[in-house]
Formats: C-alpha cells, structure tokens, sequence
C-alpha cells in the first residue's frame, strides 16, 4: 500500500505533470505527499575584497541566490499545499541545498516512502530514451529502495 509519496518539484511544466499524476495516486490510496525541491549549491568567494574583478563581484552576486530560490519555491509550495488540501491530500513540503540525486534518496530513506515521482523533459525513443535520461533522473531511478515513476 502507497502512504507516503515524494515529488520532486523544479518548477518546471513536466513537474506540474509529476505533480498530478502524483496527486492521482494519492487520492485512492489517502497517501500523504511531499514536495521536494532542491537547491543547487553556490559556492561563496574567497575573499570580500573584489576590486574590478567583474568575477568575482558576480559570484558575490550569486550569493544570495539560494536563498531567493528557497523563498520563491516556498511560495509555490504553500499555494500547491492548500490547492492539494482541497482535494482532501495530505502534504508536506521540503527545500534543501545539495546535489539533487543525493538529497532525494536520501530523503526518500529518511521519510520511508513508498514511491518516487519525477518530472524529465527527454523526448527520446526505447532503450536511447533511458541512457539519456538527464542524470538526476536516472540515477536516482537506478538507486532507490522505491519505485520512480518518471513522467514526461
């Protein structure tokens, strides 16, 4: 029986239909979702002294990027959460910052969930479509003690 079901979430159109075929499952099974985006990490400038170099005034720059994200995403979440509550789904909501693959299954082992959904864009064809796959995708489909489900 499905109770728990994570969702990765990019922001992106083949999120949105993640997100539905998620909520599809769920309904019948009264499964709880939970809203996962990850935030790439930005690495920090060395030193707080840029001069004129136009590099390093754009990484400082890029700083405060995570957290721009972090709140963008979070508003996101919270319209999805009441959308979804409507429809009687429980749900709970995670940003984190570190490398998608990792935190996904680290989080699908820590929650305990019972399936994965992913969003990926590829449009390829047979055994050329799951090479392809972009590498988040695929390997956490490879890696996971659940089963992806992987929506195009």
């Amino acid at each position: 029986m499905i109770q728990r079901i994570l969702v990765t979430d990019d922001g992106t159109e083949v999120s949105n239909r993640a997100l539905k075929i998620a909520s599809e499952i769920a309904i019948p099974c009264k499964a709880q979702l939970i809203l996962f985006h990850v935030v790439d990490l930005i690495e920090d400038p060395n030193t707080m002294i840029f001069g004129n170099n136009k590099e390093l005034i754009e990484k400082a720059k890029m700083m405060n990027i995570g957290t721009t994200i972090e709140n963008r995403w979070s508003k996101r979440a919270q319209k999805t959460i009441k959308r979804l509550s409507e429809q009687g789904i429980t749900t709970e909501s995670m940003c984190v910052t570190g490398s998608a693959e990792e935190k996904i299954l680290e989080c699908a082992k820590a929650k305990r969930v019972d399936m994965i959904v992913m969003g990926s864009s590829n449009r390829l064809q047979g055994l050329s479509k799951i090479k392809a796959l972009n590498s988040v995708t695929r390997r956490v489909s490879e890696l996971a003690d659940c089963p992806v489900l992987i929506v195009h």
